[in-house]
């Protein structure tokens, strides 16, 4: 009895073994390289990796936005804003003055400021999540807006059939055009800059921007309309007399109708005679 269990615990070794030799000599399964970790060049991936838009692009090719361009390359958020836009699930919304909103302002206003209140003021012109124009009728029901600069830079935004405005305590900027509103980046026009209290604790001085909406004045009312005071008749001209060849023109005169007459014959003769001659 002893000994057939002696047996089968012996099999049962030499079938373990017999597997476990197999095993070693059989050949690793290579796993396909889509189900692997994928790795980019770089890590993070940069905007244009994951699809955002260019906003170096579209600043420099859409509009008069030099200025604020400037400034975002000086303070180094172009890649901070495409980041925002392009790595996260909120995407942002730009409010971009034109150039004459920064021209308005005294040139002093933002020279005076340190490299770090200038990138805050430019920080104060976006919000950290993508909104179309039809959202801002939402926030205006909110009160104060936190920008991208943090609590201390808020804005108020209000809606009113379509018109949007972007206010900073020193500042009524209006929305007066759509850039890009794409998502994950919305890129909104401004007519002003916005002064925010954070940074400026008395109105800072700025000029007045010409209105490129003013209507023209009408035009003067025509004979149509009857309207307005009557215009002027203009003096008659009386109409050139065109003669034979070598018959100088004849001089204007109030002659009777019995003249005219005589004189278109005479002419007439003259005409005739040159014809016989040749």
């Amino acid at each position: 009895m002893r000994c057939a269990a002696a047996v089968a615990l012996l099999a049962t070794v030499m079938s373990v073994s017999v597997v476990l030799h197999a095993g070693a000599h059989r050949p690793l399964v290579k796993l396909p390289r889509a189900a692997a970790l994928q790795k980019t060049d770089t890590w993070p991936p940069t905007p244009q990796a994951t699809g955002g838009a260019n906003l170096t692009a579209i600043l420099t090719l859409d509009g008069p936005f030099r200025t604020f361009l400037g400034y975002l390359q000086q303070t180094n958020l172009v890649e901070v804003f495409q980041n925002q836009a392009s790595l996260t699930d909120q995407g942002i919304t730009i409010f971009v003055p034109v150039d004459k909103a920064f021209a308005a302002v005294k040139p002093s206003v933002l020279s005076g400021l340190s490299s770090l209140q200038l990138k805050n003021l430019m920080m104060c012109h976006s919000l950290a999540k993508h909104y179309e124009l039809a959202d801002f009728e939402g926030l205006s029901r909110i009160g104060p807006v936190t920008t991208f600069a943090g609590g201390l830079y808020t804005v108020n935004v209000t809606y009113d059939a379509g018109t949007v405005h972007v206010r900073s305590r020193w500042a009524d900027a209006k929305i007066v055009g759509s850039v890009s509103v794409d998502a994950p980046m919305a890129i909104y026009e401004l007519d002003r800059v916005l002064l925010p209290a954070t940074l400026f604790r008395a109105q800072p001085p700025v000029a007045a921007i010409p209105d490129d909406d003013v209507p023209a004045p009408p035009p003067p009312p025509g004979d149509d309309d009857g309207a307005g005071a009557p215009a002027t008749e203009p003096d008659p001209v009386a109409p050139r007399q065109y003669d034979s060849a070598g018959v100088p023109d004849a001089p204007i005169s109030a002659c009777g109708p019995g003249d005219r007459f005589a004189r278109r014959a005479a002419t007439a003769a003259l005409g005739a005679m040159a014809l016989v001659a040749l």
